[in-house]
C-alpha cells in the first residue's frame, strides 16, 4: 500500500469515528422525540379509530364512527364546525393586529441603538417570565374594572388578551430577519431612484417575508388553539376550538372525539409549519 492509499485510509477511518462519536449524541434526542412526540401522536390516533376508553378500561373495537361524529352527526353542524370557524376568526383578527402592530416595532428597533433595542426586548419577553393564567386573570380584572366584562364584549375582550400575549412571539421573527439584512442593497435601491416608500416595499417588505410568515404561523397556531384565554375571560361561554378538546379530556368517556379533535388541531399546526419551511427553509426564525 502507498503513502496515497494509506492517507485516504486514514483519512475515512477517521472520519467514521467522528460519524459515530456525533451519533451518540443523537441518541438522546431521538429518545425524547419518541417518549414525548411519536408515542402521544400513537395513542392519539388509536383512540380516534377505536371505541377504547380508559376511565372504563373497555375493550377494544375498531371503528370510524368517531370520525363520522365528528363530520356528520347534529352535534358536528350545530357546535363543533361553528366553533371552528369561530377560531379561525379570532385567530385570524389577532394575527393580523399583532402584524399591523409588531413589524413597525421590529422595524424601529432595527433602527435604534443597542441599548435602547435592548430594553425594548426586555419589555417583550418580561410578560412571558410571568404565568400565563396570571396573566389572563390580569386581563380579567382590567375589564371587570373597565366596565367590558360582558356577554357582549366577550369576544372582543379574549382578542385584546390574546394580542397582548402572542405578540412577542409576532415581532421577533420579524426582527430577526430585519436585524440581519444587507442595508447596502436598501442603500443601492436609493442610487437607483426609489424613494423610501419604493425601497421598502420592493427591497424591504420580500427580504423580510420569511420573518413575516413564520411571525404569522407562531401567532394564528397558538391562538387557534387556545383554550384557557377564552375559558377565564368569558367564564367558560365563548366555546373555541381549545375549549372544545380540553373539555373532552378534562372529563371522562371523551377521550375518541378529542383524540380526533387534537388530528384535526395537528393537521392545521403541520400545514403552517411547512409554510414557514416553504420561505424559511434553514428554519431561522422559528424561535
Amino acid at each position: 500500500m502507498n503513502d496515497s492509499s494509506a492517507q485516504v485510509l486514514n483519512k475515512n477511518v477517521g472520519r467514521t469515528k467522528k460519524l459515530k462519536s456525533t451519533t451518540s449524541f443523537v441518541i438522546p434526542y431521538i429518545v425524547w422525540m419518541a417518549l414525548f412526540l411519536v408515542v402521544p401522536m400513537g395513542v392519539l390516533v388509536f383512540l380516534a379509530i377505536t371505541t377504547y376508553d380508559f376511565s372504563a378500561n373497555s375493550e377494544v373495537h375498531f371503528t370510524l364512527s368517531n370520525w363520522d361524529y365528528v363530520f356528520n352527526s347534529s352535534y358536528a353542524v350545530n357546535v363543533f364546525w361553528p366553533c371552528v370557524l369561530r377560531s379561525f376568526y379570532v385567530s385570524f383578527i389577532v394575527t393580523v393586529i399583532c402584524l399591523l402592530i409588531g413589524y413597525p416595532v421590529a422595524f424601529f428597533m432595527t433602527k435604534i441603538k443597542p441599548k435602547y433595542r435592548a430594553l425594548i426586548m426586555i419589555f417583550l419577553s418580561l410578560p412571558l417570565w410571568c404565568n400565563q393564567v396570571l396573566r389572563i386573570v390580569s386581563w380579567r380584572t382590567i375589564f371587570e374594572i373597565l366596565g367590558t366584562n360582558y356577554n357582549e364584549y366577550y369576544l372582543l375582550n379574549i382578542i385584546i388578551a390574546m394580542v397582548s400575549m402572542y405578540m412577542p412571539f409576532m415581532i421577533l421573527p420579524i426582527f430577526t430577519v430585519l436585524e440581519k439584512l444587507d442595508y447596502r442593497i436598501i442603500e443601492a435601491s436609493y442610487d437607483l431612484g426609489c424613494s423610501k416608500l419604493q425601497s421598502f416595499l420592493k427591497v424591504t417588505l420580500p427580504l423580510s417575508l420569511g420573518g413575516i410568515v413564520s411571525g404569522v404561523i407562531m401567532t394564528f397556531l397558538p391562538s387557534l388553539t387556545s383554550f384557557e384565554v377564552s375559558d377565564a375571560i368569558s367564564y367558560n361561554t365563548v366555546l373555541l376550538l381549545g375549549n372544545l378538546i380540553h373539555a373532552r379530556f378534562h372529563g371522562t368517556g371523551g377521550y375518541n372525539i378529542g383524540s380526533v379533535f387534537s388530528i384535526i388541531t395537528i393537521v392545521f399546526t403541520v400545514v403552517g409549519f411547512i409554510l414557514v419551511l416553504k420561505v424559511d427553509k434553514e428554519g431561522e426564525t422559528l424561535i
